[in-house]
């Protein structure tokens, strides 16, 4: 038992230790260019029950620095957000506010709305597209930085992963345990930020890119039915001989994707289904490992083990402060719990995808086998 509190001991800190290199690694944002402005962006911004967040994002963009018009699609909306987004209108001249057009088959909803505002833009349409979601805040300088970081490699589309925001005891557990899982499988991030990994990695959080390349892929037409849009339009993209990069934005793009611990685990239980679920095996495998830890120390303490059960618990608090970017480490301590949330969280996406099907904010989402 000695050794196999050893052995889980010495995995925990050796994955914190090669996560936290790879991310400092990873190549920061360029600084804010001194003198130049960013090409002309249109920022589209579909939105379904954000009454929560809606202001702060859009109050966010609409003071982006550049030529940008931001347009906030309203994806039927069944809460405050549109009479949100109405009070906002008179005081921030670039923004324009539009309602999503029925959704039909194959069109998801977020695909839809982009495609609703995409077919009714305004002439002449900007030659850079942003696409954002209703849980971020950026900075007022992201989008010029974003810009010159695609110019430094001749990127034609870029997508950042920000800062994620944590409240409360469920947050703070789960969040920054599923993206030290999804970092520890990026790994190197810096071929990712130069264009050249395959497949690319793309968030769709913050996805820039060049209105030309969108059309030589073949439009948002060409992945209507992907549920996992943003890796799909980064997968056409590159198809079509675009470079896509993925790069960390920092604290100059904060998320706050899920509020309190059952819509954190609703919304890991979709994605993961989704990023993970294409092989089976490793979510099953990933699941399996993220209780094994818990468990061993449930067993240790058991069985009166104390000594092993201390260096365990000792080496897995140590392993969770280190991979807990930007978060809170005094949560630290309870990293069985934050295990067995992922843990749950995974074994939960591995019965949706062997159910072929998941939900999310009242719609049914296939999950294609590949």
């Amino acid at each position: 038992m000695n050794v196999a509190a050893l052995a889980a001991a010495a995995l925990l800190l050796a994955c914190a230790l090669r996560l936290r290199a790879a991310r400092r690694l990873a190549p920061p944002l360029p600084p804010l260019p001194p003198a130049a402005e960013p090409p002309p962006t249109t920022i589209l911004l579909p939105a379904r029950d954000e009454a929560g967040q809606i202001e702060g994002c859009v109050r966010s963009l609409a003071a982006q620095r550049g030529a940008a018009r931001v347009v906030v699609v309203d994806d039927h909306s069944t809460d405050a957000t549109p009479r949100i987004l109405a009070r906002l209108a008179p005081e921030l001249p670039s923004l324009r506010r539009l309602a999503a057009r029925p959704l039909a088959p194959p069109w998801g909803g977020k695909l839809n709305a982009l495609q609703s505002a995409i077919e009714l833009e305004e002439e002449p349409p900007a030659p850079w597209l942003l696409f954002t979601d209703a849980d971020t805040v950026h900075a007022p300088e992201l989008l010029a930085r974003a810009h010159a970081a695609a110019a430094e490699h001749a990127l034609d589309a870029l997508s950042l992963a920000g800062r994620q925001l944590c409240r409360g005891a469920g947050e703070a557990l789960l969040v920054p345990a599923v993206f030290a899982l999804l970092d520890s499988l990026l790994g190197d991030w810096r071929p990712h930020a130069r264009g050249e990994a395959r497949p690319p990695v793309a968030n769709g959080q913050f996805f820039l890119l060049r209105r030309a390349a969108l059309e030589r892929a073949g439009g948002l037409a060409r992945i209507a039915g992907d549920p996992l849009d943003d890796v799909a339009l980064a997968a056409a993209l590159a198809a079509s001989g675009a470079r896509v990069g993925f790069r960390r934005a920092g604290a100059a793009l904060e998320v706050r994707m899920y509020r309190g611990l059952a819509a954190a685990m609703a919304g890991w239980r979709r994605n993961l289904a989704l990023f993970l679920g294409r092989r089976p095996l490793r979510l099953t495998l990933l699941c399996a490992l993220a209780l094994a830890a818990p468990a061993l120390l449930g067993v240790l303490l058991g069985t009166g083990a104390w000594v092993a059960a201390l260096g365990l618990y000792l080496a897995g608090t140590v392993a969770s402060a280190l991979t807990r970017e930007g978060a809170d480490a005094r949560w630290a301590p309870l990293w069985p719990a934050e295990l067995t949330l992922l843990g749950a969280t995974l074994a939960l996406a591995t019965i949706d995808r062997a159910r072929g099907r998941t939900r999310w904010r009242g719609r049914e989402i296939p999950l294609r086998q590949r």
